[in-house]
């Protein structure tokens, strides 16, 4: 069955499909996105404050209590994934496109992937 529309848009559309386009792939870019949240989470060039803000909202995730129970369908899933994603982005940003492109692990499309996701200039002139 074909696709009607590309899944995204924009310059990261190519980027996302070549990174994520196969089950190997998409396993290998979560590998290395992994990687580089370790290496942010241990790298001097990254404000602690940031890292901290990580730890905790990890430390929400495992905890009991939530801001909107999970057993209410969606809503329970969707505020602990927007909080990951804005704890994610904060620390991305706060280290800054030349310090991901120094931990990135991974090939060129991952990495325009994940600075496009961050909200960074994926072009390497500017940094």
């Amino acid at each position: 069955m074909a696709r009607l529309e590309p899944p995204l848009r924009g310059p990261n559309a190519d980027a996302a499909e070549r990174a994520l386009g196969d089950p190997v792939s998409a396993l290998v870019f979560i590998k290395n996105a992994a990687l580089l949240l370790k290496d942010c989470a241990f790298d001097a060039r990254v404000p602690r404050q940031d890292k901290w803000l990580l730890a905790a909202v990890a430390l929400y995730l495992l905890s009991p209590v939530d801001i909107v129970p999970d057993v209410i369908p969606v809503l329970g899933q969707l505020d602990d994934l927007g909080l990951v994603i804005w704890a994610l982005r904060r620390l991305l940003k706060s280290a800054g496109p030349a310090v991901v492109r120094d931990l990135w692990r991974g090939d060129d499309e991952g990495l325009a992937l994940v600075l496009g996701a961050a909200g960074m200039d994926v072009r390497k002139d500017k940094v």
